[in-house]
């Protein structure tokens, strides 16, 4: 959050201060009491940007996209036949698969892809002016002589604004990919249904049996081809703000006043991310085993990001209850950020900058 807003904060405080003081010394006029403010609101350098942030599948012998072939426990091992004996290394029961096309007759395939070309980052567009409206409650605690002997006041206030934010994002990339297959005997096995994953302690003697696969493929190879990788990318955005803080008026005519303001703001942030994204290998597609791979992300958060505000207005009063103002502020709070699969997104909540127009009545 921006240091600037807290010194204006601080030295509104202060200000505020000297003035109570200045005002129990002198012949104040009675304070005003409350005031409500409604305001329409425009918000300026709202921010999105989506990342793929997906983290590069393991490089270790036997880890697939699909699957996985690993080394079990040293201390026991579980035979297609029920026996638990000393493990050898040749079978293992630490594996595991997703999909039933996988297994053809006595084998099982296992695939993955390495070097797939990523969009990475890219930012947000069409949401940086946002619209949305402000309800303020204002309690006068004091007032006070001011220029040529006008009246002034000071007091404390309390906000809440809602603004809806959009952004959205696309982008595409070019680049090579490189499938890895590894084709493992299954030893004869009727395996488990597609979704199986075994585990590396694998079975206790009396337990149920945990079948085992050759860990050794019987063939391995490896194919190159071009790719494309397309990203389309949106979050749709609630912001409520609350605000609380000191505020003083100041007085140029008798009926024009500046006002300004300052202070804590918090604001609840319910955003929904949505991805959707499409590799397409062009290169070789015949050899290389797959055409096009999608991918379709939904995720939601919701969560306070806490800040600072400070504000100036010019009121200008029509009767002594009705005036009319115009002004602007900035907010700083903290960035929201999530992700879901591995593609995320960071909504930027600092130095927002707002511009107001709406009525005040007071009594």
């Amino acid at each position: 959050m921006s240091p600037s807003i807290q010194r204006t904060a601080f030295l509104l405080l202060a200000t505020s201060a000297a003035l109570s003081a200045r005002a129990q010394d002198e012949d104040a006029p009675e304070p005003l009491g409350i005031r409500f403010r409604l305001a329409g609101r425009v918000q300026f350098n709202l921010k999105a940007s989506f990342t793929d942030t997906q983290v590069p599948l393991s490089g270790a012998a036997g880890q697939f996209a699909d699957g996985y072939v690993l080394l079990g426990s040293s201390t026991s091992t579980s035979t297609n036949a029920g026996a638990v004996s000393a493990n050898p290394g040749s079978a293992t029961w630490n594996w595991g698969y997703q999909r039933a096309d996988q297994v053809a007759g006595n084998e099982l395939t296992l695939t993955r892809f390495d070097q797939v070309p990523r969009v990475g980052t890219l930012d947000g567009s069409g949401g940086s002016t946002a619209y949305g409206g402000e309800l303020w409650a204002m309690y006068e605690l004091y007032s006070f002589r001011s220029f040529k002997k006008r009246t002034g006041h000071w007091g404390v206030e309390a906000g809440y604004g809602f603004t809806t934010f959009d952004a959205s994002a696309s982008g595409s990339v070019s680049g090579t990919a490189t499938r890895r297959q590894s084709v493992y005997s299954l030893g004869g096995i009727v395996p488990p249904s597609a979704g199986y994953q075994g585990g590396y302690f694998g079975p206790v003697p009396g337990g149920p049996v945990a079948p085992v696969v050759d860990f050794d493929p019987v063939r391995s190879s490896a194919v190159q081809a071009g790719g494309i990788n397309s990203l389309n990318a949106a979050v749709s955005t609630d912001l409520h703000t609350a605000k609380f803080g000191p505020w003083v008026e100041l007085p140029v005519t008798d009926r024009l006043t500046v006002g300004l303001g300052a202070g804590f703001c918090t604001i609840y942030a319910q955003a929904d991310l949505r991805f959707s994204e499409s590799t397409t290998f062009t290169g070789n597609p015949a050899e290389f085993g797959v055409v096009t791979q999608n991918l379709s992300v939904n995720a939601s958060r919701a969560d306070w990001r806490p800040g600072f505000y400070a504000r100036a207005l010019v009121d200008f009063a029509i009767t002594p209850s009705w005036s009319v103002f115009a002004g602007g502020d900035i907010q700083s709070n903290s960035d929201l950020n999530f992700s879901s699969q591995g593609r995320g997104t960071s909504i930027q909540l600092g130095s927002v900058f707002g511009a107001m127009a709406g009525v005040q009545f007071k009594f």
